[in-house]
């Protein structure tokens, strides 16, 4: 008796896995990811922009402006939402970036390894829990990728001779569009044309249309910003520049959650280049991929060297080692029998992602010796709920009073005039003249915006005030003066516990 054989379809299996694990995963960070107060200032800057006004000139804002431009245009689609319609239009962009960047890998590749380099990028990116959350909520990270990988695709697209100049000077507007949404990812440009004009004999040009591209980027979306008000402009964007911190310690910790974060990414480049993969790579592919990881590496600098070095500021620049990476591997094991190995990276890229320990942070809230407390709803709709409670406290058309700004765009109202950065507005030692010039807030200004009888509520958690700008060192008495403040003009109406970023007391105040 013979038994039959079964053909399993690896590819397939692959193919569904990977599109079942980057839908559930991108709906869970919409739906279950934790707040961040970077939601808020960055929603609201869109909404300022939506409604006429502009960063530096109007309010202060510490990016690049191209991100309020660009969700301030798109506003009617996601503000009617609130937080969680500016979730959805983020997630929509992040998964748009890893399309790209999966088209940059298969175009890069022989043409009977396309999928499976597409393939491989999209898992590296798109089913990784820490990439999935941190291009779903709203900071810079979904669009900045989305043009990372856009110019990594027109790179490649150039560099394999594919319309050649026009791919050149797409590939560098796109990456100046990139800069023009986080001014870090700049470090991308001379890097890549550099590259490029090494490149002269093989590419005449190459880097000529590049650069070309690049400076109509820049010239496009930062120079009417930059020009209007260079020193409030720079006041804002270098603002970075003067946090407190840094040290081996923070830099070293930085690397060790990114490598965490991306271990099957960190464990693909450990194995390409450690059985010397690439080195059957032919053609255009070593170069390309050599000036991707040029352009990572020196970004990665940047970021790793700030001040307060956090992980997450290398999402927007991870598509750049994916597609390198997936580019290396089809490329250096040719051989390979790509359904099963794709199966097999499916199936790794779901353990990890279930593996996660991101994932403790949709449904628990902390843990009290033995046990654990998990939340009552997710961090979202709780924010919905308390928006809705204190939007029925103001009179239409008045500003909330308020540092969580997330809470101003939930509940659908304005803040005061210096509040729009939320905390880090806050530069307790300026003059009034300078935080007016800049439309930040000093201690006079808090003061006087707490006592003058404008804002009928007032709404603070454990974020607001608890630190001063440009440092942004703890402060105790900087609140207790704040607080002190609040009870003289204000009483206190309700204190909603566990709100927000790392469910902190929310006190709601009423004008008295």
């Amino acid at each position: 008796m013979t038994v039959p054989k079964f053909k399993i379809p690896w590819l397939s299996a692959a193919l569904a896995l990977a599109a079942l694990l980057a839908l559930v995963l991108g709906a869970a960070n919409v739906l279950l990811g934790p707040l961040n107060q970077d939601e808020g200032w960055y929603l609201l800057a869109a909404r300022n922009f939506a409604a006429g006004m502009r960063p530096y000139r109007d309010f202060f804002f510490t990016q690049s402006p191209l991100m309020p431009a660009v969700y301030g245009t798109l506003s009617p689609l996601w503000s009617p939402f609130g937080v969680l319609g500016g979730r959805v239009l983020t997630a929509l962009l992040g998964l748009l970036a890893s399309l790209l960047a999966s088209l940059a890998a298969a175009q890069a590749v022989g043409r009977g390894r396309r999928l499976a380099a597409g393939l491989t990028t999209f898992l590296l990116l798109q089913c990784n829990v820490s990439h999935s959350y941190f291009t779903a909520i709203p900071k810079t990270y979904a669009l900045a990728a989305l043009f990372v990988s856009g110019g990594a695709l027109a790179l490649g697209a150039a560099l394999r001779g594919r319309a050649p100049a026009w791919s050149g000077f797409a590939a560098g507007l796109l990456l100046a569009l990139a800069a023009a949404t986080r001014l870090s990812l700049g470090a991308t440009l001379p890097i890549v044309g550099l590259g490029l004009l090494m490149l002269h004999r093989r590419h005449p040009l190459l880097w000529l249309s590049f650069g070309i591209g690049g400076a109509t980027g820049l010239a496009a979306a930062l120079a009417p910003f930059a020009l209007a008000d260079w020193e409030a402009f720079a006041f804002a964007n270098f603002f970075h520049g003067g946090r407190a911190g840094g040290g081996l310690a923070l830099a070293a910790g930085s690397v060790s959650r990114l490598a965490r974060n991306y271990m099957p990414l960190a464990l693909l480049a450990v194995g390409i280049f450690g059985a010397r993969g690439g080195a059957r790579a032919s053609g255009g592919v070593p170069v390309f991929c050599a000036v991707l990881l040029a352009a990572f590496a020196a970004t990665f600098l940047v970021h790793v060297t700030a001040p307060f070095p956090y992980d997450d500021y290398q999402t927007p620049i991870m598509p750049l080692a994916a597609v390198a990476a997936s580019v290396l591997f089809w490329e250096g094991f040719r051989d390979l029998r790509q359904g099963p190995v794709l199966a097999a990276f499916a199936f790794a890229a779901a353990l990890f992602a279930f593996t996660s320990p991101m994932n403790e942070s949709w449904l628990v809230l902390r843990k009290d010796r033995f046990w654990v407390e998990k939340k009552a709803k997710p961090d979202i709709l709780a924010l919905r709920e308390t928006a809705r409670e204190v939007a029925a406290l103001l009179p239409p058309g008045a500003s909330l009073l308020t540092q969580d700004a997330y809470l101003a765009v939930e509940a659908g109202c304005p803040v005061p005039p210096g509040f729009e950065m939320g905390p880090f507005g806050y530069f307790a030692e300026l003059s009034d003249d300078e935080a007016r010039r800049f439309h930040v807030l000093n201690r006079n200004l808090a003061q006087e915006a707490i006592s003058g009888g404008e804002f009928p509520v007032a709404a603070l958690s454990g974020y607001a005030f608890a630190m001063s700008a440009p440092e942004l060192v703890k402060n105790d008495a900087e609140r207790a003066a704040i607080d002190a403040a609040l009870a003289e003009h204000y009483s206190l109406d309700r204190t909603v516990p566990d709100f927000g970023q790392e469910h902190t007391p929310l006190q709601v105040w009423r004008r008295k």
